[in-house]
């Protein structure tokens, strides 16, 4: 993965000064190359800058933009696309300088239909293109959001970017505070140059993909007549699915690769599909590294981690952190993760220092493999509670719908603060789609038919991983790198540590502060503080949004207090 910053203004700059301010704040998504290009329009008196920072996986070490034949097209992208090879035969082009060149081609096909361009890539991705013959911008970001995007809106200018930080740390070149809002997932802009100042830009946003028809009054459900068949789709799919965000990687030369496991569910069954695809391939499982963390060997992650391991036979490391360090980490974490929302911290301080830790001690590795977004598919441990069917999907397209804020966001940035690339393979449209699609009497849990969590996609993938792991509860990622006694517990210290930060009358008086998402805890209330300590810019706070657990007594995310964990 990259970052990109793309910068559309007819207000004089400082471009010198812009240039070395958003790559000092991107430079850690991409440090392979950095590379920038300034166009100037003179007939309108608009300057287009366009900066990259590359993080190198596939093709040569060139810096983007990359542009056409003609220099035409500019086109900057942080992401992956997985079926760029199936895209080369079908465009009659080959790829030199990334798979994302792929899109160059696939742009000057469609064009005119740019929802086409998104139907057919599958990928993690959001890319800004300049086309200077037709004085256009296509501007796109992929179906979950698995990478980042903001838009930052100024007089005069609009600010496209991989990260929080670059819009408001450069925010100073210009006369006011940029309204910062976020590009979301599934959809894209295709303007004129001209249009792209203008204040209703967000109107414009046009969806090439809809998640609400597969909420419960708009979903034909899939309904098979065999349970067996549906195993048989999800292990089809998943397989797939790993396979195209791994082939490229398995003769790689430009970075190894490795497995985050936890020891859960998810975890186990990407660490397993990536050594069976890869033991196809022939690379043998003792080439394959799997990475996990916790505060010490006794915490239940490690522990089930180690037996997975064992398993697969993958050479695995697994890594400690303090209650201390973590707390001492709460600034930096919150730096690179650009969000103050409760659970998001909670589980970015542990995947960011187990990043770090890799990044320490294994140089060459670029690729990390994950299992996130598997929860929202099928409702956390709260869909326990799902009062009817209907309650159910609608709630599990709604957190679908909103990862991008959470777990996606958690997982991209704790990896890219360390320049490494994380890939979710659960994230696959075609995946996705089949499991929405899904009735909910396939998916639903708890009193209402006795069933454990996740039960169709455990009861895909017997003999994948060892049993016990393969039923083994739920662990939210903040609870299971914990034991279960106070003095080792994350969560427990994070909430004893922001008790004491403020006295009971200061925390009354100082959230009143903050009339969006105002804080309803203490650690609430720390993260928020220093969040806008970092970020000072009024509209940056609404870049957020908070996780909450649903139907049940407590809004605390932590899963060990949900009824059904119990």
């Amino acid at each position: 993965m990259c970052g990109i910053f793309g910068i559309v203004t007819n207000y004089y700059n400082d471009f010198k000064g812009l240039l070395l301010e958003s790559k000092k704040a991107l430079n850690h998504r991409g440090p392979d190359s950095i590379g920038h290009s300034l166009i100037k329009i003179a007939e309108n008196n608009m300057h287009l800058l366009l900066i990259h920072t590359r993080l190198r996986i596939n093709g040569n070490g060139n810096s983007q933009p990359i542009k056409n034949k003609s220099g035409t097209i500019y086109l900057i992208i942080n992401g992956e696309i997985f079926n760029w090879h199936r895209l080369e035969k079908e465009l009659n082009f080959v790829c030199n300088q990334s798979d994302c060149e792929i899109i160059i081609p696939l742009y000057e096909k469609y064009k005119s239909t740019p929802q086409v361009i998104f139907e057919k890539l599958s990928g993690q991705y959001s890319f800004m293109l300049v086309d200077l013959e037709t004085k256009t911008i296509l501007v796109g970001r992929d179906h979950i959001g698995i990478t980042p995007l903001y838009i930052g809106k100024y007089n005069g200018t609009t600010v496209f970017s991989s990260e929080l930080k670059a819009i408001t740390k450069t925010s100073y070149f210009f006369e006011d505070d940029p309204i910062i809002s976020v590009f979301q997932p599934r959809s894209y802009y295709h303007e004129k140059f001209d249009d792209v100042l203008d204040s209703h830009l967000n109107c414009r946003m046009k969806h090439y993909l809809r998640l609400s028809q597969y909420s419960s009054k708009d979903c034909i459900y899939t309904v098979e007549e065999d349970i067996n068949i549906v195993h048989e789709k999800i292990r089809e799919l998943l397989t797939e699915s790993v396979k195209s965000q791994l082939i490229d990687m398995l003769n790689n030369e430009n970075g190894d690769y490795g497995v985050l496991l936890s020891g859960g569910l998810d975890s186990s069954l990407i660490a397993s599909l990536v050594v069976k695809i890869g033991e196809q391939h022939g690379v043998e499982s003792k080439r394959i590294k799997t990475f996990s963390v916790g505060i010490n060997k006794d915490s239940p992650d490690l522990i089930a981690a180690r037996e997975v391991s064992e398993f697969l036979g993958t050479d695995h490391h697994e890594y400690y952190f303090s209650i201390e360090e973590g707390i001492n980490s709460l600034s930096d974490v919150i730096w690179y993760i650009e969000s103050y929302d409760c659970t998001s911290v909670r589980a970015s301080t542990a995947m960011y220092l187990l990043t770090k830790k890799i990044k320490e001690n294994f140089s060459n590795l670029k690729v990390l493999y994950s299992g996130e977004l598997a929860d929202e598919l099928l409702c956390y441990l709260y869909g326990a509670n799902a009062p009817n069917d209907d309650a159910f999907q609608d709630e599990t397209v709604h957190l679908v719908s909103n990862v991008h804020y959470f777990d996606c966001l958690r997982a991209n940035k704790t990896c890219m603060a360390n320049s490494l690339e994380v890939r979710v393979p659960f994230t696959d449209i075609h995946y996705v789609k089949y499991i929405l699609s899904l009735h909910p009497k396939y998916k639903r849990f708890g009193k209402v038919n006795g069933f454990m969590e996740k039960k169709i996609v455990r009861d895909s993938f017997v003999g994948y991983i060892p049993q016990n792991i393969l039923y083994r509860k739920k662990e939210q990622f903040s609870d299971g790198v914990s034991d279960f006694k106070k003095e080792n517990n994350w969560i427990d210290n994070l909430k004893e540590y922001s008790e004491n930060m403020y006295t009971d009358e200061e925390f009354e008086i100082i959230k009143k502060r903050y009339t969006y998402n105002t804080p309803e805890s203490k650690e609430h209330l720390l993260y928020r503080i220093i969040f806008n300590k970092l970020f000072d810019c009024p509209s940056a706070e609404g870049t957020v949004k908070r996780w909450y657990p649903k139907w049940c007594d407590t809004k605390d995310p932590s899963g060990r207090l949900q009824t059904f964990y119990n």
